[in-house]
């Protein structure tokens, strides 16, 4: 407990004193009249229990505003004493208990504020799920409409539709396909010219990387196959040129014998291996390369989320040669992943990319979809483990055909349809709502 005086001309600025000084908690002891005014005893954090024996030693206590009326004359000592007792208990029940009152009420109303709040919060996440399931339902009904309408009135270019998206191509791709093909033609003509138009759109480079050499980087997220990608490449190189033409680089030292496998290949192919882990150990490693045509980077495939992703191109970045790269993106994955992977890696300076396990997939669609609307050239493709066979320049007529063939061996969906007693067109039609919708957020 602290205690102190206070001194004033009157009770008034005394009482502020006190509370400039203690604060609202403070409680009053005692006061009396002294020469040039009043004095006023005052703590905080006091024991209420030393209160409460105190008031049951000297009886019953008078209302807090007789004390207000003062006597001139002074007290005998034990009456001074007793006095003073009371007016201990009279201030500490009567004035702190107004303030703890007082103080009680204020965190009354703010945790009734705060629920009142919380409330309403939770009453407006209510309403704003409602309309978004409103929103929702009312664009499904929509669109069914409109999709019916579109089948009603140009039921050749719905077919086209139906098809383009079998393919695996994004509804925002197939649409602007359908949109350039001309209604008039058979389907089958209006099919030959969506894909021609779509091989024309789709972007793919011939880097001669193969053929000039370089440095070049393979960057990407986990389990794409870059290392395998990597072993191909320099096995290529090595069958053209030699052994004495070819450097490689990893910079993988996250994972736990990460250099191993590179390794392997390295030693199998002859060609050296070098290890970096910052810019210093990079640029020796590329200057102790200098004289091979081709210098192959491999790096550590990590999280999309993960901070390593950006030392990791800042790195590549930072290199005194310049290092052409490349992204590697498995065919087999989702387009919408694919997206997330293109938007993240497009941040650092990109050559092109390189698509991995297109035997697979199950669709090419949507890799080729992400291609062109990202515009990220496609340079190679690989489609099996064979080193280095399982390697080709990509070429755009080729992937369109290649997609084609895929999706005429896939005829799981169309067995599930019939099995569901779901006609393609009422299944092709909930598809476009649920596009639709998502389209509108």
């Amino acid at each position: 407990m602290k205690i102190k005086r206070f001194h004033a001309e009157d009770v008034r600025t005394t009482i502020r004193k006190v509370r400039d000084a203690l604060g609202p908690d403070a409680v009053i002891l005692s006061n009396k009249r002294v020469s040039g005014g009043v004095e006023i005893v005052a703590a905080i954090d006091y024991d209420e229990s030393l209160v409460g024996g105190m008031a049951a030693q000297t009886g019953s206590v008078t209302s807090a505003t007789e004390n207000t009326d003062y006597k001139d004359a002074q007290p005998s000592s034990e009456k001074s004493q007793r006095q003073q007792a009371v007016d201990d208990v009279r201030y500490s029940r009567n004035i702190p208990a107004s303030q703890a009152g007082s103080r009680k009420e204020a965190v009354a109303a703010q945790q009734y504020n705060s629920a009142d709040l919380a409330s309403k919060s939770q009453d407006l996440s209510d309403v704003q799920n409602e309309i978004k399931s409103l929103r929702g339902l009312l664009l499904n009904q929509l669109s069914g409409m409109a999709w019916e309408s579109e089948s009603k009135y140009h039921p050749t270019r719905t077919r086209l539709l139906q098809r383009l998206i079998a393919l695996g191509l994004s509804p925002l791709l197939s649409k602007k396909l359908c949109e350039e093909v001309d209604e008039t033609k058979e389907f089958d003509a209006m099919w030959r010219h969506a894909l021609g138009i779509l091989s024309h759109k789709l972007p793919v480079i011939d880097n001669g990387i193969l053929k000039t050499g370089g440095v070049m980087a393979l960057v990407g997220p986990t389990g794409v196959g870059k290392t395998t990608t990597i072993a191909k490449f320099a096995a290529r190189y090595v069958l053209q040129h030699g052994k004495d033409s070819v450097g490689l680089i990893t910079t993988d030292n996250f994972r736990v014998a990460a250099h191993e496998q590179l390794r392997s290949y390295a030693r199998i192919l002859g060609v050296p291996l070098r290890i970096a882990t910052d810019k210093d150990e990079l640029n020796d490693a590329l200057y102790d390369l200098r004289n091979k045509k081709l210098v192959l980077i491999d790096t550590a495939g990590v999280s999309l989320q993960d901070a390593q992703l950006r030392e990791q191109l800042d790195l590549l970045n930072s290199g005194a040669k310049t290092i052409h790269m490349f992204l590697a993106l498995a065919a087999n994955t989702q387009r919408s992943v694919l997206n997330d992977v293109v938007t993240t890696f497009k941040q650092s300076r990109l050559d092109g990319c390189i698509l991995t396990k297109v035997d697979e997939t199950t669709s090419l669609g949507g890799v080729i979809s992400v291609a062109v609307e990202q515009n990220l050239a496609i340079s190679y493709f690989c489609d099996g483990q064979k080193v280095p066979d399982d390697l080709h320049i990509a070429r755009a007529h080729n992937l369109v055909s290649k997609s084609v063939a895929i999706m005429q061996t896939i005829t799981m969906a169309a067995q599930q349809d019939l099995a569901s007693g779901m006609s393609s067109e009422h299944s092709m039609a909930l598809t476009v709502n649920g596009m639709v919708a998502h389209a509108h957020g």
